[in-house]
C-alpha cells in the first residue's frame, strides 16, 4: 500500500485526499497534518459567523470536478436552506453559509475514510515542521515527535496568516484596541457597540467582518479604508429564463480560448490582454450584456494563458494589476451586499480610498489616532478609533507554512517561482527545487502557486488542479490510473 501525507487539511488538503481515494484503483494510506481539530475547515471555512457567506453558489464548490453537484446534493439531502432561511435569494441563486461548507468537507473526507479500494483517511492532529527525504520515500516530521514515513508529501499549507500593515509597528499587534487576524477564530473578538472602528482593507474579509458588526447590532461609525478604494463587484445576475446554464468548470478551462484572447496572445503581453478585455466588453455592454462574461472567460483561460507569459509580464500583473483583477474575480455575496449598502446609505458605514501614513496607540484604555492621506491628495486628516481590525486579507505573494516552509527554503527542497510570487512548481504540481529540478515525490498544490498558475485561489480552480495532476501523481506512484 502507498502512502501519501498531506501536509494542511483546509479545502485544498480534503479535495486531494478525496480526489485520490476516488481515483486510484489501488489502495492508497493516506495522512492529513492539520493542527486544527478537523479537517476542511482550514482558513477560509474555519468561521462559525453566520453573516459569513460562500461568494459562489453550490454548484461552483466540489471537492471533485467530475462532480461538480455535490455539495448541491449535500445541501438538498438535509434540506439546508430551511434551517437559512438568507441562503436563497428571490432571483433563484443561493449563497450558504462557509460553516455550511466546512460541515460538508468534514463529512465528505469522513466518508471516504475507508474506501472500498482499500484506501483509507486518517488525520493526524499536529504541525508538520520538516520534510526529510529518505532515499525514495519521504519523512513528515512533526512537532509532536512523529515521523511519517510515506511514498510521496502532498504540501498543501494554503495562505499566510494576515498581518498588520505599515505604517503600523509589531508592538501594535498586541494592543488590545487592535484585532490583527478576525478569521483566526470561529467567532470575532467582542467589539463594544459604540466603538468608532477603523477597518484595514476593502475586499471580501472587510465585508464579512462589516456585516458581521452590524448583525450585532454595532451603532458605532464604522470607516472601511484601503489605498485604492477597490470593493468587490457585485454577482453576476443568473442566466435569462429559458437560457441554458453555463456548461462544467471542468468543460469551460478545457475549451479553446476565445478569439478576442487569441489575437492578445501573439506575443501575450498583460498590456495586450487587458486591452482585447476592456475591447470585448465594449462590444457586450453596447449588445445590452454585461462585463462578467468576457471577464470569467479569461479567469477560465488562466491556466492556458498564463504559463506563455513571460516572467517580467507576470511580475507587472502582480504589481500593477492584482488588485483590480481580484475586486471583479471575487464578488461579494449579495446578502452581505446588501447590509453594508444599508449601513452605508444611513451614513453608519464609509468606504475611503487613503493611505495610512500615521499611528499613535497609547495605553489599552485610549483610542488609537490615525492619520490618513486621501487617495490623490497631499493632506493627512488624523482620526481617533476605539477599534482597529484588519481585514488586508491575505499576503499572497508569501505562501502558508510558517516553520515548515522557511526550512525546506533554506534546504533548497522548494524554491521560489521566478514571478516573485509563492512556489516554483511544474504542470503536475511537482515542486521545482532551485536548480531546476523537478522533485517528483514531493508536490504543491493551492494558493502557494499562485504565481506558477495565475489563479489557483478559488476552490473549483483548486479542485482542477489537483485532478489535471492526479495521473502523474499516481504514476509516480506505481499505482497507475
Amino acid at each position: 500500500m502507498r502512502r501519501i501525507v498531506i501536509i494542511g487539511g483546509g479545502f485544498s488538503g480534503s479535495s486531494a485526499a478525496v480526489q485520490l481515494v476516488r481515483r486510484s484503483p489501488a489502495a492508497l494510506d493516506i495522512t492529513i497534518v492539520e493542527p486544527r481539530a478537523h479537517v476542511g475547515g482550514g482558513l477560509a471555512y474555519s468561521t462559525d459567523e453566520p453573516e459569513h457567506r460562500l461568494n459562489g453558489q453550490p454548484g461552483m464548490h466540489s471537492l471533485d470536478p467530475t462532480d461538480p453537484a455535490m455539495f448541491s446534493r449535500w445541501c438538498d439531502a438535509r434540506d439546508a436552506c430551511a434551517a437559512d432561511a438568507g441562503a436563497r435569494l428571490a432571483d433563484g441563486t443561493t449563497f450558504m453559509r462557509r460553516s455550511l461548507f466546512r460541515a460538508f468537507l468534514e463529512e465528505t473526507v469522513a466518508g471516504h475514510a475507508a474506501w472500498p479500494t482499500g484506501s483509507s483517511i486518517r488525520h493526524v492532529m499536529d504541525h508538520a515542521i520538516d520534510i526529510v527525504p529518505r532515499g525514495r520515500t519521504m519523512s513528515v516530521v512533526t512537532a509532536g515527535g512523529a515521523a511519517l514515513e510515506s511514498d510521496l508529501v502532498v504540501l498543501a499549507t494554503g495562505h499566510t496568516r494576515a498581518r498588520l500593515p505599515a505604517p503600523f509597528a509589531e508592538d501594535h499587534a498586541r494592543h488590545a484596541r487592535v484585532i490583527v487576524d478576525p478569521l483566526a477564530a470561529a467567532r470575532l473578538p467582542a467589539v463594544p457597540a459604540d466603538d468608532r472602528v477603523l477597518v484595514l482593507g476593502s475586499g471580501l474579509t472587510a465585508y464579512d467582518i462589516v456585516s458581521t458588526l452590524l448583525a450585532a447590532g454595532h451603532r458605532g461609525a464604522i470607516d472601511v479604508v484601503s489605498r485604492r478604494g477597490l470593493r468587490p463587484r457585485p454577482q453576476r445576475p443568473p442566466p435569462a429564463p429559458g437560457l441554458a446554464p453555463p456548461p462544467p468548470m471542468l468543460e469551460r478551462v478545457a475549451a479553446a480560448p476565445e478569439a478576442f484572447l487569441r489575437g492578445a496572445c501573439n506575443p501575450p503581453t498583460v498590456r495586450a490582454l487587458l486591452r482585447a478585455l476592456r475591447r470585448r466588453i465594449d462590444e457586450v455592454t453596447r449588445a445590452g450584456d454585461t462585463w462578467d462574461d468576457p471577464f470569467d472567460h479569461l479567469r477560465d483561460m488562466a491556466g492556458q494563458v498564463w504559463p506563455a507569459l513571460p516572467t517580467a509580464e507576470k511580475r507587472r500583473f502582480f504589481r500593477q494589476l492584482r488588485p483590480w483583477y481580484d475586486v471583479h474575480r471575487f464578488r461579494v455575496a449579495p446578502q452581505n451586499a446588501a447590509i453594508v449598502s444599508q449601513a452605508e446609505r444611513r451614513g453608519q458605514v464609509r468606504f475611503r480610498a487613503a493611505a495610512v501614513t500615521g499611528v499613535v496607540a497609547g495605553d489599552d484604555g485610549a483610542a488609537i489616532r490615525v492619520a490618513l492621506r486621501p487617495r490623490g491628495a497631499d493632506r493627512v486628516q488624523e482620526l481617533a478609533f476605539d477599534r482597529i481590525i484588519n481585514c488586508t486579507g491575505v499576503d499572497a505573494a508569501h505562501p502558508g507554512g510558517g516553520a515548515l516552509l522557511a526550512t525546506l527554503l533554506q534546504r533548497g527542497l522548494v524554491g521560489p517561482d521566478p514571478s516573485g510570487t509563492g512556489l516554483a512548481v511544474d504542470a503536475h504540481g511537482r515542486a521545482l527545487q532551485p536548480d531546476g529540478r523537478a522533485a517528483a515525490r514531493l508536490r504543491i498544490i493551492g494558493p502557494p502557486t499562485l504565481g506558477a498558475h495565475g489563479d489557483p485561489l478559488g476552490s473549483a480552480f483548486i479542485a482542477i488542479r489537483i485532478h489535471r495532476m492526479l495521473p502523474d501523481v499516481l504514476d509516480a506512484l506505481g499505482t497507475g490510473t
